[in-house]
């Protein structure tokens, strides 16, 4: 019986370094810091090349989770959260494609609460590794405010528009905004 279940390892673990693309002499690479990235830099570590880490990100915090893989990384049960901040989808244990985003707005007290399980777990499992990049959407030639959003009662209705809003980093809507706030000032 000892017999059969050190080969039946031996067998899971060729099955598991063949699937990974690791060897045995190969442990995992340790986590390389990405500091703060975009939605698009993100998707890069999906898992489809193998020689980068797997990340995906919770509530805008990245993690490397290339040590559970064999989930995360491409054929897993949870490959599509890889390489996005899968934070809606994990609230609402949903693997629909609209819920696949970070955009946590709108969810009830019980969602936050599952989401906040999720993050505790990955804080404890998983190393961080850095940051989604906030954008914020902006018309073309107009910035935006960075300030709070204005409530559903006070807040006035945007005119239809068939061109699609552009997305701007924080910093550059600041950047702008403090350099009008400079020009109002000179005249």
């Amino acid at each position: 019986m000892a017999v059969e279940v050190a080969e039946l390892w031996e067998t899971l673990k060729q099955a598991i370094f063949a699937y990974t693309g690791l060897s045995p002499a190969e442990p995992l690479p340790p986590p390389v810091q990405m500091g703060e990235v975009s939605e698009e830099e993100l998707r890069q570590y999906d898992g489809s090349d193998p020689k980068k880490p797997l990340l995906m990100a919770i509530k805008g915090q990245i993690y490397d989770v290339s040590q559970s893989r064999m989930f995360y990384g491409p054929g897993g049960p949870y490959a599509l959260f890889a390489g996005k901040d899968a934070s809606r989808a994990l609230a609402k244990m949903s693997f629909e494609p609209q819920d696949l985003t970070g955009d946590i707005s709108g969810l009830g007290p019980f969602e936050l609460d599952a989401l906040q399980d999720w993050e505790y777990k990955f804080m404890s499992k998983y190393v961080k590794v850095g940051t989604v990049k906030k954008t914020v959407p902006v018309e073309d030639g107009n910035t935006a405010s960075t300030a709070a959003p204005e409530t559903s009662e006070t807040a006035p209705t945007a005119p239809a528009t068939e061109e699609k809003p552009r997305e701007v980093a924080v910093e550059e809507v600041k950047e702008k905004e403090a350099a009008a706030a400079e020009g109002a000032k000179e005249s």
